[in-house]
């Protein structure tokens, strides 16, 4: 065989193994792109400022009762939770318009969200109860409440519904204070005078801000729970998610993990109180 021929069956050799190799490549990035789409996600959305619930810990990392009850839920289902961290306005912007599956961070049941969204079985009741600076001296009690006080309202929540339970419970009239990123050292530092939040944030927060305490309870009770969209895709999630949550509740998990974030057990209604709607 002359060199000619040679090089020809070495170069055919060599297209042979590139086409070869090309080919192993795309069967691999296919393989990839597929598996990606297999996945099973559940896209969480969250701001990670409640203490107790869900939080950035010392480490960088998410840690607190909703986070570990998600946790839970994506070891029982198979899905992989994948939390997104923004603002609050922004993140119900997105979960309005289908960039988020839910929202976990201490979600209150309103009947206006249950006309909006599909909700998940309740994972949690809570208690309202109102903070106030430590070194305030008008306010010693819930009886203390005057007309004009100022209290801390935040847009899309149940602040508002809270409020008025408070007015006509006590019978004052007290002046919102809207924010958008106010901090509860607003409260600390006697810039604003209430601030409503559930018992067990309360306690997670004093531990965390100086000068603030507990002024005392309402006998309000939000019930926590998961929004989905109404969707067939969103129902889907809802009623997997609510089954899982029933499951959790029946085995004791989630008594077992509000008792190691809040040191009682939230899972169930306390007594003589009513349901935030």
């Amino acid at each position: 065989m002359n060199k000619k021929a040679i090089s020809i069956l070495l170069c055919f050799g060599m297209c042979i193994t590139m086409l070869a190799g090309c080919n192993q490549k795309d069967s691999s990035k296919e393989t990839e792109e597929q598996s990606s789409k297999d996945e099973k996600v559940i896209k969480v959305g969250c701001e990670a400022t409640t203490p107790g619930w869900i939080q950035t810990d010392k480490k960088g990392e998410l840690s607190g009762y909703d986070y570990d009850v998600w946790t839970e839920i994506g070891e029982r289902t198979g899905y992989k939770i994948e939390y997104k961290i923004m603002e609050w306005d922004g993140m119900w912007s997105m979960f309005d318009d289908g960039r988020l599956d839910s929202i976990g961070e201490q979600i209150s049941y309103t009947t206006e969200r249950a006309q909006k969204y599909n909700m998940s079985e309740p994972y949690a009741y809570n208690i309202y109860s109102l903070l106030c600076a430590k070194d305030n001296g008008e306010l010693q009690s819930m009886d203390d409440l005057k007309d004009g006080m100022t209290i801390a309202c935040e847009s899309n929540t149940s602040d508002e519904i809270v409020l008025k339970a408070i007015e006509d419970e006590y019978g004052v009239t007290l002046k919102p204070t809207y924010f958008d990123g106010m901090s509860v050292q607003e409260v600390a530092l006697g810039r604003c005078d209430l601030w409503p939040r559930a018992r067990t944030s309360c306690e997670t927060t004093i531990e965390e801000v100086d000068n603030l305490k507990i002024l005392g309870d309402t006998n309000r009770v939000e019930t926590n729970i998961y929004p989905f969209a109404k969707t067939d895709e969103g129902k889907e999630l809802c009623g997997m998610v609510s089954k899982t949550i029933k499951e959790m509740k029946a085995d004791g998990t989630l008594k077992k993990l509000s008792e190691k974030w809040f040191d009682t057990d939230i899972t169930v209604q306390p007594e003589n109180t009513e349901v935030l709607e």
